[in-house]
Protein backbone atom coordinates (compact mmCIF):
# COMPACT_ATOMS: atom_id res chain seq x y z
CA UNK A 1 0.00 0.00 0.00
CA UNK A 2 2.83 2.38 0.91
CA UNK A 3 4.61 1.67 -2.38
CA UNK A 4 1.48 2.59 -4.35
CA UNK A 5 1.18 5.89 -2.51
CA UNK A 6 4.86 6.65 -3.14
CA UNK A 7 4.56 5.80 -6.87
CA UNK A 8 1.38 7.88 -7.21
CA UNK A 9 2.99 10.83 -5.40
CA UNK A 10 6.08 10.68 -7.60
CA UNK A 11 3.93 10.47 -10.72
CA UNK A 12 1.94 13.53 -9.73
CA UNK A 13 5.13 15.47 -9.01
CA UNK A 14 6.96 14.48 -12.22
CA UNK A 15 4.04 14.55 -14.66
CA UNK A 16 3.90 18.36 -15.08
CA UNK A 17 7.65 18.49 -15.78
CA UNK A 18 7.38 15.75 -18.40
CA UNK A 19 4.40 17.35 -20.11
CA UNK A 20 5.96 20.81 -20.08
CA UNK A 21 9.13 19.62 -21.84
CA UNK A 22 7.26 18.29 -24.88
CA UNK A 23 6.46 20.81 -27.61
CA UNK A 24 2.75 21.33 -28.21
CA UNK A 25 0.75 22.46 -31.20
CA UNK A 26 0.27 25.82 -29.46
CA UNK A 27 4.07 26.23 -29.26
CA UNK A 28 4.28 25.58 -33.00
CA UNK A 29 1.54 28.17 -33.67
CA UNK A 30 3.28 30.76 -31.48
CA UNK A 31 6.59 30.19 -33.21
CA UNK A 32 4.97 30.45 -36.62
CA UNK A 33 3.20 33.70 -35.69
CA UNK A 34 6.53 35.15 -34.57
CA UNK A 35 8.22 34.07 -37.81
CA UNK A 36 5.77 36.19 -39.83
CA UNK A 37 7.71 39.30 -38.82
CA UNK A 38 7.27 42.43 -36.74
CA UNK A 39 5.27 44.18 -39.46
CA UNK A 40 2.68 41.38 -39.58
CA UNK A 41 -0.61 41.28 -37.68
CA UNK A 42 -1.93 37.77 -36.94
CA UNK A 43 -5.34 36.92 -38.42
CA UNK A 44 -5.81 33.15 -38.35
CA UNK A 45 -3.99 29.84 -38.07
CA UNK A 46 -4.64 26.46 -39.61
CA UNK A 47 -3.34 23.31 -37.94
CA UNK A 48 -2.56 20.76 -40.62
CA UNK A 49 -2.07 17.02 -40.24
CA UNK A 50 -2.12 14.88 -43.38
CA UNK A 51 -1.34 11.25 -44.20
CA UNK A 52 1.15 10.16 -46.86
CA UNK A 53 -0.23 10.02 -50.39
CA UNK A 54 -1.01 6.53 -51.62
CA UNK A 55 0.33 5.30 -54.94
CA UNK A 56 -1.84 6.37 -57.87
CA UNK A 57 -3.88 8.94 -55.95
CA UNK A 58 -3.64 12.68 -55.55
CA UNK A 59 -1.68 14.05 -52.62
CA UNK A 60 -3.90 14.79 -49.60
CA UNK A 61 -4.65 18.47 -48.98
CA UNK A 62 -6.35 20.51 -46.30
CA UNK A 63 -8.75 22.93 -47.97
CA UNK A 64 -9.97 26.10 -46.29
CA UNK A 65 -11.79 29.18 -47.49
CA UNK A 66 -10.90 32.68 -46.39
CA UNK A 67 -12.40 36.05 -47.18
CA UNK A 68 -9.68 38.47 -48.34
CA UNK A 69 -9.99 42.21 -48.92
CA UNK A 70 -8.88 44.19 -51.98
CA UNK A 71 -5.63 46.21 -51.71
CA UNK A 72 -4.52 44.36 -48.57
CA UNK A 73 -1.18 42.55 -48.38
CA UNK A 74 -1.30 39.15 -46.71
CA UNK A 75 1.53 36.90 -45.54
CA UNK A 76 0.99 33.15 -45.41
CA UNK A 77 3.63 31.63 -43.10
CA UNK A 78 4.27 27.89 -42.97
CA UNK A 79 5.87 25.93 -40.12
CA UNK A 80 6.46 22.20 -39.98
CA UNK A 81 5.86 20.40 -36.71
CA UNK A 82 8.92 18.81 -35.08
CA UNK A 83 9.36 15.31 -36.50
CA UNK A 84 7.21 16.01 -39.56
CA UNK A 85 8.27 14.06 -42.66
CA UNK A 86 7.23 16.64 -45.24
CA UNK A 87 7.56 20.34 -46.01
CA UNK A 88 4.26 22.21 -45.68
CA UNK A 89 3.24 24.30 -48.68
CA UNK A 90 0.25 26.45 -49.60
CA UNK A 91 -1.48 27.22 -52.87
CA UNK A 92 -4.06 30.02 -53.09
CA UNK A 93 -6.90 29.74 -55.59
CA UNK A 94 -9.59 32.13 -56.79
CA UNK A 95 -12.51 30.32 -58.44
CA UNK A 96 -10.29 27.38 -59.39
CA UNK A 97 -7.45 29.50 -60.81
CA UNK A 98 -4.08 29.19 -59.05
CA UNK A 99 -2.86 32.61 -57.95
CA UNK A 100 0.25 31.93 -55.87
CA UNK A 101 2.04 29.00 -54.25
CA UNK A 102 4.87 28.63 -51.75
CA UNK A 103 6.20 25.72 -53.82
CA UNK A 104 7.94 26.56 -57.09
CA UNK A 105 7.41 23.52 -59.33
CA UNK A 106 10.07 24.52 -61.86
CA UNK A 107 12.90 24.83 -59.29
CA UNK A 108 11.56 22.43 -56.65
CA UNK A 109 12.07 25.12 -53.97
CA UNK A 110 9.55 25.51 -51.16
CA UNK A 111 9.36 28.81 -49.29
CA UNK A 112 8.42 29.16 -45.61
CA UNK A 113 6.21 32.15 -46.37
CA UNK A 114 4.56 33.80 -49.32
CA UNK A 115 3.15 37.33 -49.61
CA UNK A 116 -0.02 38.02 -51.57
CA UNK A 117 -1.50 41.39 -52.55
CA UNK A 118 -5.22 40.90 -52.98
CA UNK A 119 -6.61 42.53 -56.15
CA UNK A 120 -10.26 41.62 -55.57
CA UNK A 121 -12.35 41.31 -52.42
CA UNK A 122 -13.82 37.85 -52.16
CA UNK A 123 -13.63 34.27 -50.98
CA UNK A 124 -10.34 32.50 -51.74
CA UNK A 125 -9.44 28.82 -51.39
CA UNK A 126 -6.32 27.92 -49.42
CA UNK A 127 -4.91 24.45 -50.10
CA UNK A 128 -2.33 23.22 -47.61
CA UNK A 129 -0.34 20.10 -48.43
CA UNK A 130 3.09 18.54 -48.11
CA UNK A 131 5.61 18.58 -50.94
CA UNK A 132 5.68 15.23 -52.73
CA UNK A 133 2.61 13.99 -50.86
CA UNK A 134 4.65 13.22 -47.74
CA UNK A 135 3.00 12.63 -44.39
CA UNK A 136 3.30 15.53 -42.03
CA UNK A 137 1.96 18.02 -39.55
CA UNK A 138 2.37 21.75 -39.37
CA UNK A 139 0.79 25.15 -39.02
CA UNK A 140 -0.21 27.75 -41.56
CA UNK A 141 -0.55 31.31 -40.25
CA UNK A 142 -2.30 34.11 -42.13
CA UNK A 143 -1.26 37.69 -41.30
CA UNK A 144 -1.86 41.16 -42.69
CA UNK A 145 1.27 43.16 -43.54
CA UNK A 146 1.25 46.77 -42.38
Amino acid sequence: MKSRIIILSLSLVLLPAILKSQPTADDNVSGCVMSAGANATYLKDYRIQLPKATTGSAAPVHKANMYLMKNMKYRFSLCDAPGSNGDLCITIYDQGKELVSSFNKSTGKNYTSVDFVCNKTGLYSLWYGFVGGEQGAGVGVVSIIK
